[in-house]
């Protein structure tokens, strides 16, 4: 603790900041007011199981106490806190008023000029889904704040798609506008979901992964309602997804980063450079637009350009794999 000198005057000094007298301060800390004044002129200091007390009544730190300073730095981040939490019941408060105002007055409009709640379902879902983005639900939550943002975010989307659906009687739409939206949802929040765990290095494999059921679960519904081909769907999603599911389990392994890079790089243009020719083959299109003739840009123009696109790839997968090789040579030399 500073010497009683110091310690005394900045007593003083939070005193007169509180307009509190000497009497004041005894009184509310139940001793003399002789008892202040040996202290605030440094004679003695206050018992030590008084200085919870002196803090409570001086609104000061035990640290700033026995320091005889002011902690600006805390009292600085306590001020931020106070505004922070005012900002974030302001940002719920007001368009959750706002929202329950526009409620009420499309629950009485509903009442007043049909006779009955019809259009007025679409008003609460579509609220509602606005409701989950912003404020958003993640207010009464103390953890897991990202998880209630998706999940109430989406089931919100589906919500309103349903009573869409139910004015509309678009049935057909429906699953297959939730299987898509859950796609979205599913690239984007399981990585950062996986990102913490002990799993963490197979974060996009399984992202992938799940993205590609999802997506064969879509076109399968398509097929349900739209007669699409089962096998083409399988067979498209699967195309689609599996080079994208082996480059990142390539990534997952333990070897040189540029040596990763250049076999995903060639396996991924080797692939895909298939992709319209097979795509051709599934739909039954026969479109010969990708043929190669570089002595015919006219008529061979996609094919031409496809090829050149796969050659360039293959180059720069050559340079990649280059330098891992060279990384790895130097590193063994060592």
């Amino acid at each position: 603790m500073t010497d009683k000198k110091t310690f005394g005057s900045f007593i003083k000094i939070k005193r007169t900041e509180k307009n509190y007298s000497q009497k004041d301060l005894a009184e509310l800390l139940f001793v003399t007011e002789g008892a202040v004044s040996k202290w605030e002129r440094g004679v003695s200091y206050p018992d030590i199981t008084m200085i919870s007390d002196i803090c409570r009544v001086l609104d000061i730190s035990e640290h700033e106490l026995i320091t005889a300073s002011t902690d600006t730095d805390t009292r600085k981040m306590k001020r931020e806190a106070r505004k922070f939490r005012v900002i974030r019941g302001a940002w719920f408060w007001v368009p959750t008023i706002l929202y329950a105002a526009a409620l009420l007055t499309c629950f009485i409009c509903n009442l007043a000029v049909n006779h009955t709640l019809s259009w007025f379902f679409i008003v609460l879902t579509s609220l509602i889904c606005a409701y989950s983005f912003i404020p958003t639900f993640t207010f009464f939550f103390n953890s897991q704040r990202l998880l209630v943002f998706s999940v109430s975010t989406y089931l919100s989307i589906c919500l309103l798609l349903f009573t869409c659906t139910v004015y509309t009687n678009g049935l057909s739409w429906f699953l297959t506008a939730c299987i898509g939206i859950l796609i979205g949802y599913e690239v984007i929040f399981v990585p950062v979901f996986l990102s913490h765990t002990k799993i963490s290095r197979y974060k996009f494999m399984i992202s992938f992964a799940a993205a590609c059921v999802l997506t064969i679960l879509l076109l399968l519904n398509i097929h349900i309602w739209n007669s699409f081909g089962v096998v083409p769907a399988i067979l498209l999603a699967c195309y689609a997804f599996i080079p994208v599911i082996i480059c990142a389990v390539i990534c997952v392994l333990r070897f040189d980063a540029f040596l990763k890079a250049g076999i995903c790089i060639a396996f991924s243009a080797v692939v895909y450079y298939f992709t319209n020719c097979v795509v051709d083959k599934l739909f039954g299109t026969n479109n010969s637009s990708y043929q190669v003739n570089f002595s015919d840009w006219q008529q061979c123009s996609n094919g031409n350009v496809h090829l050149i696109c796969l050659i360039s790839l293959l180059f720069i997968s050559v340079l990649f794999l280059g330098v891992g090789v060279f990384r790895l040579y130097k590193k063994n030399v060592r």
